[in-house]
């Protein structure tokens, strides 16, 4: 049963990105399934900008707090400053790979 659960958020959340008519509109489609499919939330999409070795977020999609926009144009963080991401890129790395996707969940 709960894989049928997570199947079907998965598939919502392929449906959602097809939907998608604009970039914004697909990172949306992305963040809220996301979140539908872990059940959480508030979920955040973000693109890693290697050259100037920071995060980017597209996306904040659920629950924001006041204030935290949906779309931020300067919200950044340095990748630093999450070692577990740091971490795994250069796993994949290392072995010749290139990451295609990260969830983070707290």
């Amino acid at each position: 049963m709960g894989e049928d659960v997570r199947l079907r958020a998965v598939v919502e959340l392929a449906q959602g990105m097809a939907a998608a008519h604009t970039p914004r509109e697909s990172w949306r489609a992305a963040a809220l399934g996301t979140c539908r499919a872990l059940s959480g939330s508030f979920a955040a999409l973000s693109v890693w900008e290697r050259d100037m070795g920071r995060l980017r977020v597209l996306v904040n999609a659920g629950q924001r707090v006041h204030g935290e926009e949906e779309f931020p144009e300067n919200e950044a963080y340095p990748v630093h400053q999450f070692p577990e991401i740091t971490e795994f890129l250069h796993e994949h790395w290392a072995g010749g790979g290139e990451p295609h996707a990260w969830v983070e969940t707290a």
